[in-house]
């Protein structure tokens, strides 16, 4: 089998985060995905797709340049773990001799996403699998296990990184256009927000934020090595719950706070997030619910939380086996599936 290119479809964030851990067996891998902040050496290309995420036409352009890059990149397979940019994909691979793997993402615990739903409706895959056993029996389709060790089963002691003289606190809100001023208007009524001796890194995804710190940046987007280093660095992180923030929290095993975005409150199109944080159970992890305060932390507090520049590999190797089968079967005998 000569040919081991996969096309990898999956919006920025959780959905890119998960895909990788699952092709992490995979050595030639296209990407197409929303934001071009990755970098991961197994990538040989990358495309930029328009997002769909609040104008549905856009899925109609986005079938002529699906096609396009399938004719142009010619992969083994197609890999997907959702968000809406993979549909165009999942119609186009429908008619071809490509194979689609559709993989859902970990944040729906209870039901499928929207993307998984149309694409299991429709039939538009080869192979279908749910990240949660539940979901998967609910809707007959696959169940391996889940990408990533979300329980952080895998922690273990490392040496940390001396003290800071100043702590810095690490804000992530995402890479979706909601804004969030509901987690602002929280740290806000904090003291360490107003404390000059507290820096603070908040990324907001574009949103405008009234209410700035003494001592801080505000960005709305920072590239995957930057956010690193500022994760490292970090003495304490206040963020949205997705999916690709967790996985980022847990190989660093830091202290994190999540606020999950809501519905109701104009943060999300669903409660996904809220669904995921109710599975955490890490002992680094806090999950802050609409009724509840931040929690407080004084300054000596922070500077002695203990922080980390080494990672931990997280991935599920065994799940990431089964994708790399399922990749790599023999192709369709007809193109129509």
């Amino acid at each position: 089998m000569s040919n081991r290119k996969v096309l990898v479809i999956a919006s920025a964030g959780g959905h890119l985060t998960q895909a990788l851990c699952a092709c992490d067996h995979v050595d030639d891998i296209v990407l197409v995905t929303t934001h071009l902040l990755v970098n991961d050496d197994k990538i040989q290309k990358i495309y930029k797709m328009w997002s769909t995420q609040k104008n549905v036409f856009i899925h109609f352009v986005n079938i002529f340049y699906a096609l396009y890059v399938l004719v142009k990149e010619r992969p083994r397979a197609v890999f997907s773990t959702g968000g809406p940019i993979v549909l165009p994909f999942a119609l186009v691979c429908k008619f071809l001799p490509i194979r689609f793997v559709y993989l859902d993402t970990l944040s729906r615990v209870v039901e499928l996403s929207n993307t998984g739903k149309m694409i299991h409706k429709y039939k538009l895959y080869d192979e279908f699998m749910s990240q949660w056993e539940a979901v998967a029996n609910q809707y007959s389709v696959g169940y391996a296990g889940k990408s990533f060790d979300l329980e952080g089963l895998v922690n273990r002691v490392i040496t940390p990184l001396s003290s800071p003289e100043q702590p810095l606190i690490l804000v992530i809100t995402g890479t979706n256009s909601y804004p969030f001023p509901r987690l602002i208007t929280a740290m806000a009524k904090l003291d360490i927000y107003h404390d000059p001796n507290v820096r603070w890194f908040i990324q907001t995804g574009g949103f405008e934020v009234d209410v700035k710190p003494a001592n801080g940046e505000i960005v709305a987007m920072v590239t995957k090595d930057k956010m690193d280093a500022l994760v490292q660095e970090s003495s304490l992180v206040i963020s949205h719950c997705g999916v690709g923030s967790i996985n980022h929290m847990l190989i660093y095993q830091k202290k994190v706070i999540f606020v999950p975005r809501l519905q109701r409150f104009g943060e999300f199109s669903d409660d996904h997030q809220l669904q995921i944080a109710k599975e955490l159970n890490n002992p680094n992890m806090a999950v802050v619910y609409p009724d509840e305060l931040l929690p407080v932390y004084p300054v000596a507090e922070l500077i002695a939380i203990p922080r980390y520049d080494q990672s931990i590999d997280i991935t599920n190797h065994a799940f990431a086996a089964v994708i790399d089968k399922k990749l790599f079967v023999e192709q369709r005998e007809d193109s129509y599936g």
